[in-house]
């Protein structure tokens, strides 16, 4: 037993965010913490690290716990450098580990000053240091953010052979699937455990679901009859009757709760738009090529939008993708070719950042602002009703927006383009902040969807769903693929595996290395700091051919080369130490144990 939560309510001001809460994370518990936006998942985790009170009850943690976590907000000294702040927040001795990590998610400049980071590139650098830092159980609160899908394909296989407790908030339903062994759900106040991944919580969830749907039907014919008691009683009570009257509020008060709760479980999606027509020309891309300060984006892209597709673009951070978008509508001017757009072509919008500049208007009249009401196969929709059907119900349409979490306001943003009924959809990473159930609603609506859609996203279990082929950025080149994107990063990614001589003896499941392995782990750290110096060094020489264009040309490419090959070197040395890991694991266990 790491921690118990026993019956723990937690509060905001007067709101209560879950009560009740108990349930226990073992030493092997690889936990997925899901729920709506604003349910009470960051404040969870904030309780398990004692810093905000609870209102009720009790956490009992394991005596002398350690614990690594990943906020939402990093904290980090400003002044530091990228290795730096590593070794000091972790206080560990293996830079070569660091190194590695910080590579993977794309951090390979170790001397950049941390107060010179992007938001991203900090909250990738706070990754590094939870998933580097000594602990017996670890908590990462949406920890994908900010990463591409190769960078969450390489965090999905760490965290898969990750050994210990794992706590994790995430709204990537892969990652719930294969890494997590059991869920825990915060739902309409009330908190669930289930010793189960996610496409098995779903099953148990829809029988919960199911359970009660029958005990709410039972509650209702119940309350119905005390009703009518109560309606009759007369004022005079003697206790008998005070006693029913409290069971009878009693009663009252659980079906208010159970109602509450199917509701939450019982969203979906009602409406699908009305088709708006779409002519036979809708968006055709000739040739186009975009170059910004020397970095090309994308170099000769041509293709014919169909009036159905479902495309996805997928490529690495800072690959040019927001800016292909971009000059498909024509707020940037390609440098070569055209792009043409059909005149009865209604392109919806939505940017990856979007500012809220009036944080003061109301949500309802904010969406007013782009459609009073939708026109929808069903009829027409009402703005307040969209709202409601977008998980924003009656009660919060009329707070200002700076009320909302970062999620609603992001849902807020979605419906601020559908509502004006388009029959082309331009999506940016459309779900950042968005939680599973807003997922689901978004994912169902695309598939009903009756117009042409591209979406750029890094979330491989959305694209999955929605999108039919893609294009994918190789240098500059977008290479088209139809099959499933999840696919395409697995076998991309996969390695050759080593061929194995069969052994007649018996084969006991103990880490070792082999003796070849055992030679290249003592010698590696060397091989990397002298690879390191070489590439500073070539670097430096670069000083010296300020006018030398071919020479500079030809150090450069060495330099790449080199990079290329210590990259190499730190996914072998991450290789490497973690079967030393298991092994000093395995000793420990066997001579302490």
């Amino acid at each position: 037993m790491l921690i118990t939560f026993n019956n723990v309510e937690l509060k905001y001001l007067d709101k209560e965010i879950f009560n009740n809460a108990s349930f226990t994370i073992n030493e092997t518990d690889k936990v997925g913490l899901i729920g709506p936006n604003g349910s009470g998942k960051t404040s969870m985790l904030q309780a398990i690290m004692k810093m905000i009170p609870l209102s009720k009850g009790e956490i009992f943690q394991k005596s002398g716990l350690t614990i690594s976590y990943l906020p939402q907000e990093p904290s980090l000294n400003l002044t530091s450098n990228i290795l730096q702040e590593v070794i000091t927040q972790t206080k560990s001795e293996k830079e070569y580990e660091a190194k590695a990590i910080l590579s993977k998610l794309g951090l390979n400049d170790y001397e950049q000053i941390v107060a010179n980071l992007s938001g991203g590139e900090k909250r990738r650098l706070s990754l590094a240091i939870a998933l580097i830092k000594p602990c017996e159980l670890l908590i990462l609160d949406e920890p994908t953010n900010h990463l591409d899908i190769w960078m969450i394909n390489w965090l999905e296989q760490f965290l898969i052979k990750w050994n210990k407790a794992l706590l994790l908030v995430t709204h990537d339903r892969y990652f719930l699937e294969r890494i997590t062994n059991k869920t825990l759900e915060i739902e309409a106040g009330n908190v669930y455990f289930y010793n189960a991944n996610y496409s098995k919580y779903l099953l148990l969830k829809e029988e919960r679901m199911q359970s009660l749907l029958a005990s709410n039907r039972k509650l209702k014919a119940i309350l119905k009859k005390e009703a009518i008691w109560a309606s009759l009683n007369p004022q005079a009570r003697s206790t008998k009757s005070k006693e029913r009257m409290m069971r009878f509020n009693e009663l009252e008060e659980k079906l208010s709760k159970q109602n509450a709760t199917i509701s939450e479980i019982n969203r979906e999606m009602a409406f699908s738009s009305q088709f708006s027509r779409l002519g036979g020309k809708t968006i055709i891309i000739e040739n186009i090529s975009k170059t910004i300060n020397g970095k090309k984006l994308f170099t000769n892209f041509s293709y014919n939008l169909h009036k159905l597709d479902r495309l996805g673009i997928v490529g690495q951070n800072g690959s040019g993708k927001t800016t292909l978008f971009k000059t498909i509508i024509g707020q940037i001017k390609p440098d070569t070719g055209v792009v043409i757009i059909g005149e009865t072509v209604k392109i919806g919008y939505l940017k990856q950042e979007e500012p809220i500049l009036n944080s003061k208007i109301t949500v309802l009249n904010y969406l007013k602002q782009f459609g009073e009401e939708i026109k929808t196969l069903d009829g027409t929709i009402s703005a307040a009703s969209l709202l409601e059907d977008f998980l924003i119900p009656r009660s919060k349409q009329y707070l200002p927006l700076s009320m909302l979490s970062g999620g609603e306001k992001r849902r807020l943003q979605i419906l601020s383009v559908l509502i004006q009924n388009p029959n082309v959809l331009l999506l940016d990473e459309p779900t950042n902040d968005l939680d599973i159930y807003t997922l689901e609603l978004l994912e169902n609506y695309l598939e009903n969807f009756s117009g042409a859609l591209i979406v750029i996203s890094h979330d491989r279990y959305f694209l999955d769903k929605v999108v039919h082929h893609s294009f994918i950025y190789h240098d500059s080149i977008l290479e088209e693929y139809t099959g499933l994107i999840s696919s395409y990063i697995t076998t991309s990614l996969t390695k050759k595996p080593t061929s194995i001589t069969k052994n007649s003896k018996p084969v006991l499941n103990i880490p070792r290395f082999t003796s070849a392995e055992k030679k290249e782990f003592d010698q590696i750290e060397n091989k990397i700091t002298a690879l390191e110096k070489e590439i500073k060094a070539l670097q430096d020489e670069t000083f010296l051919y300020g006018t030398d264009y071919q020479k500079l040309l030809e150090l450069d490419q060495i330099i790449k080369e080199k990079k290329q090959l210590l990259d190499q070197m730190y996914e072998r040395y991450e290789y490497l130490n973690n079967i030393n890991d298991q092994i000093e694991k395995y000793k420990k266990e066997k001579y302490h144990g």
